[in-house]
């Protein structure tokens, strides 16, 4: 395929998410971009970087005026804060807090740094545009190898802007989720790299994606069953696939190696806080794993995944043509998608506060991807393909415009009932109080 149309198509991406990025800010729709969960998985940067305390004393004593960053608290008995949001985005983001870092240095030069002027905020919401765009990039990597190249754009611009990916890039943009995006994407790629490119170099960057995965988003880790399961659909693979182990072990071990080296970044921050390897960092906050709320997960008005993004419907229609396009991924999907549904369905905030649609739902677009691209791929007749495509255009300006009401503050964080929806459908401007 011509390279060169999907670089077009990235920054083309990136120039429209930057518009974006430019007039949230301007019109200081919701600013500062470091703000909510995002202070916390931000926290670690300027602790680390500026302050050389990663106890967070000299940070919340400094710039945070006395107030834990969101997600950090005093832990147990010591004098020290914990952030109970694990360091992965931290990392990802680590290059664009020193590009902040430097911008404010050129510009404001003597000027006390603390990490939270406005060249710190536009580094972060321009972090999470990259990696939406990178993200997005790999995914079409993965897809060519299996789809027509119109296929590919129409789906991935389907799926950036009929869901809530391309909110998440830019409105919300120091969330975690785009960045898993970004690594679920990168993961399927090293995936296939490794099954059929079995070098040490993408067996050590298969490790390392995976190990990134876990600790940007430990429930994520599920997705690891892409690695797992990816090219089996009978008990012949399974041995073709022990066989290749077996072949690879030294290379297997290095990856794990590479693996549990990215996630000791996590064990050891741990271990600094509380004195112990491994614990529980969101304490009172729970899995019922016997009480799931699937029906309100995936289609309640408040926060259903299909009701906010019924593109996603593809799901299940799409998984017939998978096995015939893209056998490798059948069975991957089958089973990632109900369990990654049970996880998500069995947090005791099913909700999750206050988001676009359901927002855990946001990483797992690379395999939405898959299974979009097999239903548009598979179907033959003209007509059935203009359906598609209709109905991708129609998710598309919905999604945009409940986005967009959503950036307003008419459609409220949280707590959306049918009533505000139908009552508020076409109006663009927030009502006074």
């Amino acid at each position: 395929m011509d390279k060169s149309k999907k670089l077009v198509f990235g920054f083309c991406i990136l120039i429209i998410g930057l518009a974006a990025i430019y007039y949230i800010n301007l019109n200081k729709i919701n600013y500062p971009v470091i703000r909510s969960d995002g202070e916390g998985y931000y926290a670690y940067l300027p602790a680390v970087f500026i302050y050389h305390d990663i106890s967070l004393r000299s940070l919340v004593a400094g710039p945070l005026h006395g107030i834990a960053p969101g997600g950090a608290a005093i832990w147990d008995c010591t004098t020290s804060y914990l952030i109970k949001y694990p360091s992965g985005e931290a990392i990802l983001m680590t290059p664009f807090f020193l590009i902040g870092w430097i911008a404010q240095y050129v510009k404001w030069a003597g000027i006390v740094i603390t990490g939270y002027s406005k060249f710190f905020q536009y580094a972060s919401a321009f972090s999470g545009l990259f990696y939406t765009v990178i993200g997005l990039l790999f995914l079409w990597s993965v897809l060519e190898r299996y789809f027509k190249e119109k296929t590919i754009l129409i789906v991935l611009i389907g799926l950036l802007f009929g869901t809530n990916l391309f909110n998440y890039a830019t409105y919300d943009a120091i969330f975690s989720h785009t960045y898993s995006f970004f690594l679920f994407s990168l993961f399927l790629f090293f995936v296939e790299r490794v099954y059929r490119k079995a070098t040490l170099a993408n067996f050590v960057a298969f490790g390392i994606v995976g190990g990134l995965i876990i600790i940007t988003r430990p429930s994520n880790g599920i997705w690891m069953l892409f690695g797992i399961l990816f090219g089996i659909s009978s008990m012949r693979d399974i041995k073709e696939r022990v066989k290749f182990l077996k072949l690879n072990w030294q290379k297997l071990f290095l990856s794990l190696v590479a693996f549990m080296c990215v996630i000791s970044i996590q064990l050891v921050y741990w271990k600094f806080i509380t004195g112990s390897f491994f614990i529980y960092s969101y304490g009172g906050e729970q899995f019922n794993w016997t009480k799931p709320e699937v029906l309100n997960v995936l289609f309640s008005v408040r926060k259903g995944l299909f009701f906010w993004a019924p593109i996603l419907l593809s799901v299940f229609p799409g998984l017939f043509f998978v096995r015939k396009i893209a056998k490798e991924y059948f069975i991957p999907i089958i089973v990632f998608f109900p369990l990654n549904v049970y996880v998500i369905s069995s947090w005791y905030s099913w909700w999750y506060g206050g988001s676009f649609g359901q927002r855990p739902f946001a990483e797992s677009i690379p395999m939405f991807a898959i299974t979009l691209c097999a239903l548009y791929d598979g179907v033959k007749p003209a007509w059935g393909k203009r359906i598609i495509l209709l109905v991708i255009i129609l998710a598309c300006i919905l999604s945009i415009w409940l986005m967009f009401k959503y950036w307003l503050g008419i459609i409220p964080f949280d707590g959306v009932t049918w009533n505000i929806l139908v009552k508020t459908f076409f109006t663009i401007r927030k009502p006074l109080p």
